[in-house]
């Protein structure tokens, strides 16, 4: 068994640090729901950099700073709507909203009704609500979905397909079946696929990230569809993941990688993106999917 097997065996008997150092950073947003915050103010609790948080936090809660801190704001919003009787434009400010047009927007996109509709209705459903995240449930996940870890180096590669400036799995999904119907292989299984995720090389609190469902252009029947996109993917070492289980379950592994083993080895992230590489693009039954982690020692 090597190293990296080895630390992952112990993973469990661990106190796995990264869980308490989010409880910070989640109490210090639930503590600041009415005030500005920076992505600068809110790292700093975890105790990561901003590149390392930005993309740990985004793989266990599922969605960026920003949205989760807009998403917990409008649901206190909308509950103080139904208490009391202060007026919409006072809460709209209370919680950080600059004016009535732009609170009634983002209010409207979370609940699908106004502001002032939502207080006649006295809508008091729990399921509408953004909740803190529990840390104990996070704390009750288990990493069992991930198996061999290894080194190793890939050449540049060009990469074309299809990309998504949404991390919804719908429209990650989407981004796939258009892939799918622009390959050139009869049978798919002949050829890997890949999952490029790009962030930005700054960050505020949005984090902003692609998503690029691709294969490398030789396997591309029509080469000239205005909505491909195309990434090269430079020379690198990299850490690469075996994650045993479905693409709904990726968020996991990718918790336990950013949470757990870079912060405990001996390798910094050394780019602005990571990827996902399907062996088999057909197959699903049983997938085996590769995450690809750029690195450098430390």
């Amino acid at each position: 068994m090597n190293f990296y097997n080895l630390l992952l065996e112990r993973k469990r008997g661990r106190i796995v640090d990264y869980i308490e150092n989010l409880s910070k950073t989640i109490i210090f947003i639930e503590d600041n729901l009415t005030n500005k915050i920076t992505i600068e103010q809110i790292s700093k609790q975890s105790g990561y950099s901003k590149f390392h948080f930005q993309r740990l936090f985004h793989q266990v809660v599922g969605e960026t700073v920003a949205q989760y801190i807009m998403n917990r704001r409008l649901t206190e919003a909308a509950k103080k709507l139904v208490s009391d009787t202060t007026s919409i434009i006072d809460v709209a400010f209370e919680f950080g909203y600059d004016s009535h047009e732009v609170f009634t927007r983002a209010f409207k996109r979370r609940f699908k009704v106004s502001p002032y509709q939502f207080r006649q209705i006295r809508i008091t459903t729990e399921y509408l609500y953004k909740k803190p995240i529990n840390t104990q449930y996070l704390t009750n996940k288990n990493f069992n979905l991930l198996d061999d870890i290894e080194e190793v180096s890939f050449e540049n590669m060009l990469l074309s397909g299809y990309q998504t400036a949404n991390g919804s799995r719908e429209e990650i999904l989407s981004s796939w079946s258009k892939l799918r119907g622009n390959i050139t292989a009869i049978d798919e299984r002949d050829f890997n696929a890949y999952g490029v995720i790009q962030y930005p090389d700054t960050f505020g609190l949005e984090i902003d990230f692609t998503y690029l469902a691709a294969v490398k252009s030789v396997h591309l029947k029509n080469h000239n569809d205005p909505d491909l996109k195309s990434v090269s993917l430079p020379n690198s070492k990299y850490i690469v993941f075996s994650h045993r289980g479905s693409t709904k379950d990726l968020p996991l592994s990718y918790e336990y990688i950013y949470g757990v083993w870079l912060s405990k080895s001996k390798y910094v992230v050394s780019s602005s993106y990571d990827f996902e590489r399907y062996h088999s693009f057909a197959d699903r039954s049983n997938p085996v999917i590769e995450i690809c982690i750029p690195v450098q020692k430390v």
